[in-house]
């Protein structure tokens, strides 16, 4: 092609004479869709012809109400268009075929709508149409489809910091492409390996990486797969450098550099620079290092982008110049830090709990106040400029910084919870024997000890605790002795107080509960609480976080999160 600009401007014109009768010419007009298609492929290179024979297609099938090969037109020129006028030509698809009433076809278009959103990173409207494609094509025979929709969940899972689920779901496609013939095959199988080798690097399997990169190049010997090995040969050189090889990081960063090139793939030129840079400093070739990384801000300055790892390169540059006692360029480099993240809380929302930064923001906030009172004392700067700045982004800065911690507080208690609860799950429902008797300092006949632990058992396995009249003196009188001597039992055998001990009984079989039945996680709070012998929803609620430290509408919504998903095998 000469040039994706030339494409949409010719896109464009095309299609708006579609407005104003153009007469398409008579050579083109009598072709049939074969030859018309044939003249597509010979075309490819030539911009101009290339979308002559588009727009003839489409006005064609238009014409003569030909949905099929229309639906086949509209798709050939998906993939140049930008988000919005893609998303028409799509639904231009998708009501054609839900007039068809043909669900192949419309699980196929939902699957256009999530690769156009992923491609410009709304993470959340393509996992939905993902999903929306998946209840079309579930019930059908087209496992080649089927396994579109996992590769792209993979990618969102990836992309969202889910390293491991993303990894099992690349795995069965990886497995299912290999034993498929054809070139498409090939290359979904290709694709897949090269993912499940970046998913093993996020997971520091730094020596399963290398082996799924090595296998990757072998496989891209043959065929038409120059590209793709360029992006192993890019796994590679990042892996190297988790490994601490920076000479071997070089060397394969440098080798896959100029296909990645040719593909106009920006993102990964810049990533491919960073690391080149890195590598030469580590090696303490500092000239070399800020030299790529240069290449790499000139990059993220041109497209006005940033992503999660490429946002390191200003870290590395404030690093730099810092030692350098260089305070513009600090102060240049920390504003770029800002801007990135900036882009990065309006692109990646879905994402911000997987941040993980050297500088948080609010440090760079700090430090570039520093540096402009210190360059204000020796440049005459104005003060109220950078104080005003500095006081928006400071709220700003609180705001995330402190939304970022506290899900990442929640995802971490959620997570101890979800591990805590299979290892529950996992052991006999009750111990068969009651614990030891050690009557010292309780002042109670060992009988007596003996009789009410067997009562706290068989309270525990009939699940009594659920009765919401239950009280120490009503469990007291039940196991025929008194509260005082209930109460010292239970102190010294369950190292808590009664209610805390009726309370751990019932949140636990509320965790339970709701990891296992969906339809008590489709419950109000307040009938939980009077399922579970709670007097209320507050006394629920605050028992719940006490134990668990996440409300149980949070592990209610992270359940559904999980569960919700089409399976995964």
């Amino acid at each position: 092609m000469k040039s994706p600009y030339l494409f949409l401007f010719l896109l464009s014109f095309f299609f708006a004479k579609a407005q104003t009768n153009f007469k398409i010419p008579d050579s083109l007009s009598k072709k049939s869709y074969d030859e018309l298609s044939d003249d597509i492929d010979k075309y490819e290179n030539d911009s101009v012809k290339l979308w002559a024979y588009y727009y003839t297609y489409i006005e064609k099938a238009k014409k003569e109400n030909n949905n099929k090969e229309l639906i086949k037109g509209y798709r050939n020129i998906l993939f140049y268009l930008p988000l919005t006028t893609r998303l028409q030509y799509t639904d231009s698809i998708l009501n054609i075929a839900l007039s068809l009433r043909d669900e192949k076809l419309i699980g196929r278009t939902y699957i256009h709508k999530a690769v156009a959103y992923f491609r410009y990173k709304n993470y959340r409207k393509s996992l939905d149409n993902y999903l929306i494609a998946d209840k079309y094509i579930n019930n059908k025979n087209d496992i080649y489809t089927k396994y579109k929709i996992k590769y792209g969940i993979a990618n969102i899972k990836f992309y969202l910091g889910y390293y491991q689920e993303a990894l099992d779901l690349f795995t069965l496609c990886k497995d299912f492409y290999k034993n498929q013939e054809g070139y498409n095959n090939k290359q979904g199988y290709l694709h897949s390996l090269c993912s499940i080798g970046l998913c093993n690097y996020r997971l520091g399997n730094f020596e399963k990486c290398s082996k799924i990169n090595e296998l990757g190049i072998t496989e891209t010997k043959s065929g038409d797969f120059s590209l793709i090995k360029s992006y192993f040969l890019q796994s590679e050189g990042i892996n190297q450098f988790a490994k601490e090889n920076y000479t071997k990081s070089i060397n394969y960063l440098q080798k896959s550099l100029p296909n990645i090139k040719t593909n106009e793939d920006f993102v990964n030129i810049a990533l491919t620079n960073m690391y080149i840079g890195k590598d030469y400093l580590k090696l303490n070739h500092d000239k070399k290092g800020i030299k790529y990384l240069l290449k790499v801000d000139s990059i993220l300055q041109k497209h006005h982008y940033a992503n999660l790892d490429l946002r390191e390169t200003y870290e590395l540059f404030i690093n730099y110049y810092k030692k350098k006692n260089d305070l513009e360029n600090q102060l240049k480099y920390t504003n770029r830090l800002l801007e990135a993240d900036r882009i990065l809380e309006k692109n990646y929302k879905d994402l911000i709990h997987t941040i993980h930064k050297e500088y948080d923001t609010a440090e760079l906030v700090a430090s570039k106040n520093n540096l402009e009172k210190t360059l204000k004392r020796n440049k005459v700067i104005s003060y109220s400029i950078y104080g005003v700045g500095s006081i928006i982004i400071l709220v700003i800065t609180y705001m995330l910084v402190a939304n970022y911690k506290k899900q990442k507080t929640y995802r971490l208690k959620y997570n101890e919870l979800i591990a805590k609860t299979k290892e529950y799950e996992s052991l006999p429902e009750l111990p068969t024997t009651v614990p030891k008797v050690t009557p010292e300092g309780l002042d109670i006949n060992k009988e007596i000890i003996s009789k009410i632990l067997k009562g706290l058992r068989e309270f525990e396995k009939k699940k009594n605790y659920l009765n919401s009249g239950i009280t120490q003196s009503a469990l007291a009188e039940e196991l025929e002795t008194n509260t005082t001597y209930l109460s010292k039992v239970i102190n010294h055998y369950k190292e808590k107080n009664f209610n805390s001990y009726l309370n751990e009984l019932r949140v636990n079989h509320a965790v339970s509960l709701l990891k296992n039945s969906p339809t008590h996680r489709r419950y109000t709070i307040k009938a939980l609480a009077e399922e579970l012998g709670f007097s209320n929803p507050r006394s629920f609620s605050d028992a719940f976080f006490s134990q668990t430290g996440i409300k149980p509408s949070y592990f209610i919504k992270q359940i559904e999160k999980e569960q919700g998903l089409p399976p995964e095998d």
